[in-house]
């Protein structure tokens, strides 16, 4: 009987401890904005310090650059040094790079395929990682690159800053090129094997001028059979034997709109297989692409292939990293002419492409040799604000430097309000329609230039993607602003119609929808439709069902509302190339350069939407021409907060405070205000009080601020 018993206890013991094992949580990364501070490396004292919860972590040693046995010891390394920081509570990262690297033997040189690094391995040691990369393909690596036309392949030199570049370049692989793929499905295996979070996959694109190797050809066939329906392949090209058409190689070509969508959709694919890869061998494996959201939207977004709405879309990138400010020029701030320089409209394109994932901001800041002799005082006041325009539009700054004491003190605030800046979205009653297709088709569009100017009167806004206007959020809007997007599929105005009927309204500018998706005249035009079947030649307001529809008509002159502009490089705004074909850039935008005939008629879009809205839009009710606020909600409802940027700082780190403040919120429907808690100067929130009005079945809250330094946050908990 004593031994029974002795058997059964050791049996509860051992069955008792299985299931404890099994049963161990796992590490998964908490993957809500709100917790995402990024420190730059993974530096103890430093990530405490400044209360970061990710840094970069310990990634696999690349292939063609150990033997085996150095790969596996280090393997072995990151895969404890990352545990240790996840341990710790650390998130982690790390890059991972597409490109194929060589040297010439002087930076002047014109690189060869040849002396790519990746040819020696592929004849020396392919085999040695056959397990990763499975059986030695036949065609070698130089026929894996990105091509032009006539053959030759595209390369980059890095140069830091101030110093001529070196003797190695970078080139790129192919995504469509099934021996590149399996390359990168390796490297991507090894990095989620050493335990990392995730990575950001630089150079997302297709260079440029490429690719048009075999692959390309036969997949952009395919392509098209799958989304150019035949009939619209013979009506705007007249052929729909799509196997045998000449590639495009420049704007006005035929299939030229479709061939660039192409290749955002290679890029989008590319990432696809690489996160389900990834996933196999760590099931919380994210994925991002790197970006240029705002300064390089045209080059990137436009020919080079990184095109957000795709990667943004569920299953593809899981967050984003974006390359958008352009050295000094971009930098949040008041320049010396005592213009208001803001990146917001970009940053709330990418908020609404990427559909609330963690969105992370890569800025190129004022460091030496760029801006010589930097004070502790400058990088302070340009870092908070850098800070503050990225925190205010639900996206996440990452610092390239020691951060200086003005980042602590943001990211101090930040970390003691973590829990009321988690799980919220971007937020309000008025959105601005954007759509890649209008630039992808070569036509005008405005909403970065109509987001500016919402901004400047004070108007709290989220912009919006096409792929939004299917989803049930719609209806949480009082107004939407289409600001000119001449392609319009019919289900997306149908939308629009449906959602004014609804009781919404919506805000046309110009012959918008006058072309379906694919950019072909429409036979009838949903929105139109709704003004009895043509746009009106005036300004008009109809009813409709619960809502209204508001046409403002909009006449495209012959200079097309472009900005003269000088190009500063390849990547520069919309690139040497782009300024003079759009004028929805951030020359414009950001800096405030718009044509003044444009800026007449969004300024007068602007005052219709504070009109139309009878009071009930949050935005700065006082004079405040540096101050942009914005409201995010949290997910039931349960508080609502308002953002509140002071762009009145300096590149010499003058901080000059906003007083006085008004600003209204609007108070989601059916919903209360029961205490406000606030803090304009990054200390403790504290109550304060507040005004209570309605405007058209809406409870509006008004506030008093009275100072914001930098950034100010205010929290409206709701009933």
């Amino acid at each position: 009987m004593r031994h029974k018993l002795s058997y059964r206890i050791a049996l509860l013991f051992l069955t008792t401890f299985l299931l404890a094992f099994a049963q161990e949580p796992t590490w998964k990364p908490d993957t809500d904005w709100g917790h995402w501070r990024l420190g730059q490396k993974a530096d103890l004292e430093f990530l405490k310090t400044n209360h970061m919860t990710i840094t970069f972590g310990s990634g696999a040693p690349t292939f063609e650059d150990v033997g085996r046995e150095e790969f596996n010891r280090g393997m072995e390394q990151a895969k404890a040094n990352n545990r240790s920081l996840h341990d710790k509570g650390y998130i982690v990262l790390r890059y991972l790079t597409s490109s194929l690297h060589g040297e010439t033997a002087t930076n002047k040189d014109e690189p060869k395929k040849d002396q790519i690094r990746m040819l020696q391995f592929w004849r020396e040691k392919w085999g040695d990682y056959a397990d990763y990369l499975g059986a030695k393909p036949e065609e070698d690596p130089t026929t894996w690159i990105t091509v032009r036309p006539d053959g030759t392949f595209p390369h980059y030199r890095y140069a830091p800053y101030g110093e001529e570049t070196t003797k190695t370049f970078e080139t790129w692989g192919c995504p469509n090129n099934p021996y590149f793929r399996r390359l990168m499905e390796g490297r991507v295996r090894a990095q989620a094997e050493t335990g990392i979070d995730g990575s950001y996959i630089d150079w997302t694109q297709i260079a440029g001028g490429t690719c048009y190797c075999g692959y390309c050809r036969r997949k952009f066939a395919e392509y098209l059979k799958q989304n150019l329906p035949a009939k619209v392949g013979q009506a705007k090209y007249r052929t729909s034997d799509y196997d045998h058409i000449t590639l495009p190689q420049k704007r006005g070509e035929a299939f030229w709109s479709e061939w660039i969508t192409f290749r955002g959709y290679s890029v989008a694919e590319f990432h696809h297989r690489m996160r389900e890869v990834a996933r196999q061998y760590n099931p919380n494996f994210m994925i991002s692409g790197n970006v240029f959201g705002g300064f390089g939207f045209g080059p990137i977004a436009y020919d080079a292939a990184g095109n957000m709405e795709m990667l943004g879309r569920e299953g593809y990138d899981d967050f984003i990293y974006s390359e958008m400010q352009e050295f000094l020029d971009a930098a949040p701030r008041k320049d010396d002419q005592g213009t208001k320089i803001s990146n917001s409209p970009a940053l709330k394109f990418l908020a609404a492409a990427t559909h609330g994932k963690p969105v992370i901001v890569y800025a190129t800041e004022i460091t030496p040799p760029i801006f010589p002799h930097p004070t502790e005082r400058c990088l302070s006041a340009m870092a908070q604000i850098n800070i503050a325009e990225a925190v205010a539009n639900h996206t996440i700054f990452r610092e390239k430097r020691q951060t200086p004491p003005g980042a602590t003190e943001m990211y101090r605030f930040l970390s003691a309000n973590e829990e009321s800046l988690r799980n919220v979205h971007m937020h309000a009653n008025v959105a601005v329609l954007a759509s890649l297709r209008q630039y992808l088709a070569d036509e005008l569009s405005f909403a970065f230039s109509a987001s500016r100017v919402l901004a400047d009167n004070g108007i709290a806004h989220v912009m919006l993607t096409e792929d939004d206007l299917q989803l049930p959020t719609l209806s949480q809007f009082e107004m939407v602003v289409v600001p000119y997007l001449p392609l319009m599929s019919v289900e997306g105005q149908q939308a629009l119609v449906s959602y004014a009927k609804a009781g919404g309204t919506v805000l046309v500018l110009g012959a918008s929808g006058s072309k379906d998706q694919y950019g072909l005249p429409q036979t009838r035009t949903p929105l139109a439709q709704a003004f009895g079947g043509a746009y009106p030649a005036t300004e008009t307001a109809k009813s409709i069902g619960r809502g209204r529809v508001v046409s403002v008509p909009l006449t495209i002159p012959a200079s097309r509302f472009l900005i003269p502009m000088k190009s500063h490089g390849d990547y520069t705004t919309f690139g040497p190339t782009m300024a003079d074909l759009f004028a929805d850039i951030p020359e414009g935008y950001t800096r405030n350069r718009m044509d003044p005939e444009l800026r007449k008629v969004l300024e007068h879009v602007a005052g219709r939407v504070r009109d139309d809205l009878g009071g009930g839009a949050t935005r700065v009710t006082s004079t405040a021409p540096y101050v942009e606020v914005t409201s995010m909600a949290e997910k039931s409802n349960r508080w609502l907060l308002l953002h509140v940027v002071n762009y009145d700082v300096t590149v010499d780190g003058v901080i000059t405070p906003a007083r006085g403040l008004k600003v209204q919120v609007a108070v989601p429907r059916g919903k209360k205000a029961r205490r406000v808690t606030w803090s304009g100067t990054l200390g403790e929130m504290k109550p304060v009080q507040y005004e209570i009005t309605s405007k058209q079945g809406r409870q509006v809250i008004l506030l008093d601020l009275d100072q914001v330094d930098v950034y100010g946050l205010a929290k409206i908990e709701l009933d």
